[in-house]
């Protein structure tokens, strides 16, 4: 019981000094109120000049009238990094593709373990038709050894010479 009156009269004791506090606080403003008045003037005193000075002034000498305000910028340094992209400036690499004329999983295992067997990287893409495979070489005697090597698991392929 005696605790629920002590937080009673503690809340009501800080309630009545934030009310005295807020009172103050409004009171010094009223009071100090006197820089409204200075806006107003400096905005009728510029009403007076632009009425008295009957010119068409440019956005610049505008600009330049305006009353130079002191703050310092949220951020005093400023780093802008630029990556451009020089991949058209590169020197184009030759590679080949070959086409196959299988596209079941026998033919594709015969396939991956003659490139293995021939140790040349390459890239197989699966796609609807057949199989995409491009070689990481620019020999076309080593892709012609390649695609004998595939005759004798009756898989016909064709090499294309691709630029990139």
């Amino acid at each position: 019981m005696i605790k629920k009156y002590l937080t009673i009269s503690i809340l009501s004791v800080l309630s009545l000094s934030l009310l005295i506090v807020v009172l103050i606080l409004i009171y010094k403003f009223k009071a100090n109120s006197n820089f409204i008045p200075e806006i107003v003037h400096n905005a009728n005193i510029e009403k007076d000049n632009k009425q008295n000075n009957n010119k068409d002034f440019t956005w610049q000498e505008e600009l330049a009238k305006w009353p130079s305000k002191n703050f310092t910028p949220a951020a005093e340094q400023f780093n802008l990094y630029i990556d451009v992209d020089t991949s058209d400036l590169k020197e184009k690499s030759k590679y080949y593709q070959l086409i196959i004329d299988k596209n079941d999983i026998y033919s594709v295992f015969c396939l991956k373990q003659t490139l293995k067997s021939f140790d040349v990287k390459y890239f197989l893409l699966k796609s609807s038709g057949s199989p995409e495979i491009f070689l990481d070489t620019g020999n076309k005697e080593f892709i012609d050894e390649i695609i004998k090597e595939l005759k004798k698991y009756k898989i016909n392929a064709q090499a294309k010479e691709i630029w990139l």
